[in-house]
């Protein structure tokens, strides 16, 4: 399992009269009344993996039809890896821009409140710490645009979120599956580690000898990604065996070349 950090859109929305339209809450396009936007960390949603989330909440008075971001990470502290709609029937679409920011577009084709209940989950962002991170790291919504009804746009406020770094350690300590695998000659092994402790990772041919010691040192808890180069080897089956503080594992890799 790879550490992931989910950070959950929810919409907390007090509105009244579903549906309906007041011309005179417009000025110029906008709602006149605005929308309170905060980061919070949650449980109420986790990956299928079970990993770790923070909870966008924003609390409007007006149905919102669509919502438009741009969010912003540090990428010397976190990798994003995707994002994934969390509602069924609407259009999600969004890209990495690169030096840390990550555009996406939610809405849905037939007019339809994403809000129609009072909290409603609406995007999953997966993140991965960088190898060896241990300090705290912010998020926050440089660009973000609520789409009211009849095309008005609902101004909204949101303040960055800092993620403290005991946020950031694994439930468990796993050794994930390593990619690409077959490999050609190098391939990324992933592990997670729940507690400090010293760590071995070694290599072995299909005869049980060590060809390659990985890791021997002793790290703290957090998520980790090492690189084996494996240009001077010969094609076969290899273990990768890791040991670490109440955990041994042994993965296949398959050389090909």
């Amino acid at each position: 399992m790879r550490i992931i950090f989910v950070i959950a859109l929810m919409l907390s929305i007090p509105f009244a009269g579903q549906g309906q339209w007041n011309p005179a809450a417009s000025e110029n396009g906008y709602s006149t009344r605005q929308a309170t936007v905060s980061l919070q960390p949650s449980t109420l949603h986790r990956s299928v993996m079970g990993d770790h989330g923070l909870t966008l909440m924003i609390d409007s008075a007006d149905d919102v039809l669509g919502i438009q971001f741009d969010l912003k990470y540090h990428p010397e502290e976190l990798t994003f890896n995707s994002a994934a709609s969390l509602l069924n029937d609407f259009m999600f679409d969004y890209k990495d821009k690169g030096n840390g920011i990550v555009r996406g577009l939610l809405f849905s084709i037939s007019g339809e409140v994403i809000n129609p209940d009072e909290i409603a989950q609406l995007i999953a962002f997966y993140f991965t710490p960088v190898s060896g991170f241990t300090g705290e790291s912010s998020v926050e919504f440089t660009e973000l645009i609520l789409a009211g009804s009849n095309g008005t746009k609902i101004t909204a406020n949101a303040n960055s979120f800092s993620i403290p770094s005991d946020s950031l350690i694994p439930e468990r300590t796993s050794l994930n599956a390593s990619y690409p695998n077959p490999f050609n000659p190098v391939t990324m092994i992933n592990y997670d580690l729940s507690i400090e402790g010293s760590v071995q990772i070694m290599v072995y041919d299909a005869l049980g000898r060590m060809v390659e010691q990985l890791v021997n040192d002793e790290q703290q808890a957090g998520s980790y990604e090492i690189r084996w180069d494996a240009s001077r080897y010969s094609s076969g089956v290899y273990f990768l065996r890791m040991s670490a503080p109440n955990f041994t594992n042994t993965q296949k890799l398959l050389l090909v070349k």
